[in-house]
């Protein structure tokens, strides 16, 4: 007597199978399950992804135009310090927090150029070039601080010395100091005092009044420089026989140097200056190209 082979079937007696040709079906279902599996991941995984970088898209859009006033404002604000070199009455550029806020490091940049280079690849260049300038004025505020700061400490310390100019039309250096050489005092006394007058004078110029006060300071110290290099000059016969003339030789050629050293530093500064202004100009039309009015829904 014989025992039939045991037989499954699914729902159905007429769809039985072995259980070898059950083995591979399911085998065969497990792997399309797997399949499936991996499919599905990657596909929500590319969702993922895309989602991530439209809201890191979407934050960085948001944080632009803050940026740009703070740029445009920086650009106003060292104009503005540039121009207040020549009035001598220079104050530090109030430049936004915004610059230094470094919200770039806020945003996933991998998320941030996966967007760009999928759906904005015209402006993949602008991107990155965007992520270069951000060193630049991400550190800007702490580094023209600095720079300004060593300026003006520097520039008015030579200011001080420059400005003792006054001290020689004092009626010190009219002085005699040795009695056995009247006649060359008297001569220096004269020189000296028709020095005084021709710069009192000059610096009396009517022709001043209806002029822009930076064209007044620059007019004043052009002509205090000149009237005392020419002073230097002609004190020289009279430096020996003369301690007032010495002394006032000597008081010279330090407002002279003051004065050489002042224009050395605003020049210095000026042209600093105005590259950092070309580069936030640069980094300004850039940025515009970059902002979006409506960023997602327009692509």
């Amino acid at each position: 007597m014989t025992q039939d082979s045991e037989k499954y079937y699914l729902i159905f007696e007429d769809w039985s199978m072995d259980p070898n040709q059950w083995s591979m079906l399911l085998d065969s279902g497990a792997v399309l399950l797997a399949i499936f599996g991996v499919l599905l991941g990657f596909l929500l995984y590319k969702k993922q992804r895309r989602d991530s970088a439209k809201d890191a898209f979407e934050y960085f859009q948001s944080s632009l135009p803050e940026l740009r006033q703070s740029i445009e404002k920086a650009i106003t604000d060292l104009k503005e310090f540039n121009r207040s070199l020549d009035l001598e009455n220079f104050v530090n550029p109030i430049l936004s927090a915004s610059l230094n806020d470094k919200f770039l490091n806020k945003i996933n940049l991998v998320h941030l150029n996966t967007f760009y280079t999928n759906y904005r690849k015209e402006k993949v260049s602008n991107f990155k070039k965007l992520l270069i300038d951000s060193n630049f004025f991400g550190d800007y505020h702490s580094y023209i601080t600095k720079e300004i700061n060593y300026f003006r400490s520097n520039y008015l310390e030579k200011k001080d010395d420059f400005n003792k100019w006054q001290l020689l039309r004092s009626e010190g250096f009219f002085s005699i100091t040795t009695e056995d050489k009247e006649a060359v005092h008297t001569q220096f006394k004269q020189f000296y005092k028709n020095w005084v007058t021709s710069l009192n004078r000059e610096l009396n110029n009517k022709d001043f009044d209806n002029q822009d006060e930076a064209i007044k300071i620059e007019k004043r110290d052009a002509i205090i420089k000149n009237k005392i290099n020419e002073l230097y000059q002609d004190l020289v016969p009279f430096v020996e026989s003369n301690e007032s003339a010495n002394d006032a030789h000597i008081l010279s050629f330090k407002i002279i140097s003051a004065h050489h050293e002042m224009t050395k530093m605003k020049a210095k500064i000026n042209s600093v200056l105005e590259k950092d202004i070309a580069k936030f100009e640069d980094v300004l039309d850039n940025l515009n190209k970059l902002i979006e009015d409506h960023p997602i829904e327009s692509k």
